[in-house]
C-alpha cells in the first residue's frame, strides 16, 4: 500500500467531509458548493497522477485576494447576510487552495478550512444525517493528522523509512483508535456541560430555511390544493390521554370571517395578549372538568405562519415562546410569522371549543352571490326550521353529491361557487366549506371557514401523530344559540394512499429518528443538564429505586 497515496486519499476526504456538511444545508448558494465539489475532484485527481496543482503559486495567491474582495462586496453594498457570505469565502478559499501545490502548511490550511466548515455546517443544518458526516469527521481527523505527522516528519528528516509497514502497524491503528475515543469523550462532555438556553423559540431565526407557506390571514379559493400535493411534514403531534378518537383529529390553524367571493381573510386584524401564569398562557375562562382535558406536545416545521396549530379549544399554552397573542375569532399566534422550528404544548377541552365568542356581524356577511345558490340552500333545507339539522343537510348534501378533486378547480371569470355547484361538480375541500359557509349564511347561521390540518399518520415507534402538508384542509365552523360553535365538514372523505407496510415502517422509523435527533441534540437545554447532572448525583435513578435500600452489609452477605 503506498503511504503517500493514503495520505492524499485521506486528507481529500477529510475535506470532502466538511463539503457534505454543508451540502446538507439550504442556506447556502448552489454555485459555491458545485465550484468547491469541482475543485476537490479535480485537486484529488492532480495529486494522484503527478503531486503537483493546476495552479501556479502567484495565481492562487490572486485568486485568494480576489475571493477575499468579492466577499466583501456583497456584506457591504448588497446588505447580505455576513455568516452566509462568510462560509461562501470559506468555499471559495478551499476551491483555490485545492487547486494550488501544496507544501506542509497548505495541508494544514486546508485541514482548518474543512473544521470551519463543519462548524458551518452544524450552525446551518438540523437535519439527522449531519450527524453520521460528524462521526466520520470525528474518526477521520485523527487519522489524517497522524499520517501527516508521519509525512512531515521523515520530510524533515531527509529520509523515506518504511511508510507502508508504519502505515499497517497496530502501534499506529492503537495510537489513532485511542485519538478517537478521547475525542467522542470530550465531544460529549463539552456537549452536555457547555452552558446553553436551548434552541427554543429563536433557534435558527437567522436562517432563512424551506418554509412552506400553509396558512396566513387570507384562503383564495384554490389555494390549499398546492399545499396538498406537498408530502413535507408539517408538524408532530403526540397526545395524552390517547383516549379513542371519534373520527380524524382537526388541527385548528386560522378562522376567517370575511369574504369576498374569491378569497377569505379576517375581518379585523385586532389581538389581544394572552395572560401568562407560570410556564402557561391562558386561554379563555377556566374549565371545571379538568378529566376531559387532552394535551398536546407539538413540533411545528417552519411554515412563515404565525399561528398555532391546536385541537379543538384550547385552555393554556406552554413552551418557550416570549408571546401568544388571540383574536376574536379564537385564532392563537405568535407575534411573528414562525420561519424556523418551535415546539410547545397546548391543553384543549372540548366544550371549550364550542365557546369561541359570540359572533358579529361578519359571520352574517355575503358577497354579490349567485342567486341559485340561495335557491338551492333553501330547496335542500325545506321541511324544517331547526337550524342544527339545516346545518346538517347541507353539509351531508355537499357530502353527497359532488366529487372531490385536485385538479380542474373552478378558475376564470364568473362565480367560483356558482361553477363549482352548478357545473363541473368537483373541487376540493375550500370549495366545500366555502360553499357551506355561503349556504348558511344565506340561511341566517354564522359561520367562518377554518383553514388547519386533517388526520395525521400514526408514528408507532415515537407514538406521534406525523402530519404532512398534504393533511392540510379547510372546514366550517357554524354558531347556534344553544349549542355555541360546532365543527361542519362538507368535504367527501379521500382515501390516501399508504404504501407498504414495510416503506411506511422505514419511513416511521426514519421520521423518529429525527425527532429524537431534534429534541435530544438540536433542541438540547438547559433544562436537559440539569437532569443529567441530577441523574449522576442520584444513583438510584440508574439503577433502580432499590439502590437506596441497599444496605453495606447486605453487600458483604
Amino acid at each position: 500500500m503506498n503511504f503517500y497515496l493514503v495520505f492524499f486519499l485521506s486528507s481529500y476526504l477529510l475535506v470532502f467531509l466538511g463539503l457534505a456538511g454543508l451540502f446538507l444545508t439550504e442556506e447556502l448558494s448552489s454555485p459555491y458548493l458545485l465550484l468547491a465539489a469541482a475543485c476537490l475532484a479535480l485537486g484529488a485527481l492532480g495529486e494522484t497522477r503527478t503531486r503537483k496543482g493546476f495552479l501556479p503559486e502567484i495565481a492562487a495567491n490572486i485568486a485568494m485576494l480576489a475571493v477575499f474582495v468579492l466577499t466583501l462586496f456583497p456584506i457591504f453594498v448588497l446588505q447580505a447576510p455576513p455568516l452566509q457570505e462568510l462560509v461562501h469565502f470559506l468555499l471559495a478559499l478551499q476551491a483555490v487552495k485545492l487547486l494550488a501545490p501544496k507544501k506542509g502548511r497548505d495541508w494544514l490550511q486546508l485541514y482548518l478550512l474543512s473544521f470551519f466548515s463543519l462548524l458551518a455546517a452544524a450552525a446551518l443544518s438540523v437535519e439527522v444525517s449531519f450527524a453520521a458526516i460528524f462521526v466520520c469527521y470525528l474518526f477521520a481527523a485523527p487519522w489524517v493528522l497522524v499520517l501527516f505527522h508521519l509525512k512531515t516528519a521523515t520530510e524533515s528528516a531527509g529520509k523515506i523509512p518504511d511508510l507502508e509497514s508504519r502505515l499497517l502497524s497496530w502501534s499506529l491503528f492503537r495510537l489513532v483508535g485511542g485519538l478517537n475515543v478521547i475525542l467522542l469523550l470530550l465531544t460529549l462532555f463539552f456537549f452536555v456541560s457547555f452552558p446553553r438556553l436551548g434552541t427554543g423559540f429563536f433557534g435558527n431565526s437567522w436562517a432563512t430555511g424551506s418554509a412552506v407557506t400553509g396558512f396566513s390571514d387570507h384562503l383564495a379559493l384554490g389555494e390549499v390544493a398546492e399545499i396538498q400535493k406537498n408530502n413535507a411534514v408539517a408538524m408532530r403531534v403526540s397526545i395524552e390521554p390517547r383516549v379513542p378518537q371519534r373520527g380524524e383529529f382537526y388541527w385548528r390553524g386560522v378562522a376567517l370571517d370575511f369574504f369576498d367571493g374569491r378569497k377569505w381573510r379576517k375581518s379585523s386584524s385586532d389581538t389581544t395578549p394572552l395572560k401568562r401564569r407560570g410556564e402557561s398562557y391562558l386561554v379563555g375562562e377556566p374549565v371545571s372538568n379538568t378529566a376531559l382535558l387532552v394535551r398536546q406536545r407539538i413540533t411545528l416545521e417552519p411554515s412563515g405562519s404565525a399561528a398555532f396549530f391546536t385541537l379543538s379549544g384550547p385552555v393554556a399554552v406552554s413552551g418557550r415562546i416570549p408571546y401568544v397573542f388571540q383574536d376574536s375569532l379564537g385564532n392563537l399566534q405568535s407575534a411573528f410569522p414562525l420561519p424556523f422550528q418551535i415546539s410547545y404544548e397546548v391543553l384543549s377541552h372540548p366544550e371549550a371549543g364550542r365557546q369561541g365568542g359570540i359572533p358579529t356581524s361578519d359571520a352574517l356577511q355575503l358577497p354579490a352571490t349567485d342567486s341559485r345558490i340561495i335557491q338551492l340552500s333553501h330547496r335542500v333545507t325545506d321541511g324544517t326550521n331547526d337550524e342544527v339539522k339545516k346545518a346538517r343537510a347541507l353539509e351531508r348534501y355537499l357530502r353527497e353529491t359532488y366529487r372531490y378533486s385536485l385538479t380542474d378547480l373552478p378558475v376564470g371569470e364568473g362565480d367560483p361557487l356558482a361553477v363549482f355547484l352548478f357545473d363541473i361538480r368537483q373541487g376540493n375541500c375550500e370549495y366545500f366549506a366555502s360553499s357551506l359557509a355561503v349556504m348558511l349564511r344565506s340561511l341566517g347561521i354564522p359561520s367562518r371557514v377554518v383553514n388547519g390540518y386533517l388526520g395525521g399518520e400514526w408514528n408507532p415507534y415515537g407514538e406521534y401523530y406525523l402530519i404532512r402538508q398534504s393533511n392540510a384542509h379547510s372546514w366550517v365552523e357554524a354558531y347556534f344559540a344553544d349549542r355555541g360553535w360546532v365543527t361542519l365538514d362538507p368535504t367527501p372523505p379521500v382515501l390516501r394512499p399508504s404504501g407498504s407496510d414495510l416503506l411506511s415502517s422505514f419511513t416511521h422509523l426514519v421520521d423518529f429518528l429525527r425527532m429524537r435527533w431534534y429534541r435530544h441534540v438540536i433542541n438540547f437545554s438547559f433544562g436537559d443538564q440539569y437532569q443529567i447532572f441530577t441523574a449522576i448525583k442520584r444513583p438510584d435513578i440508574w439503577f433502580g429505586s432499590g439502590l437506596r435500600h441497599f444496605s453495606l452489609t447486605e453487600l458483604r452477605k
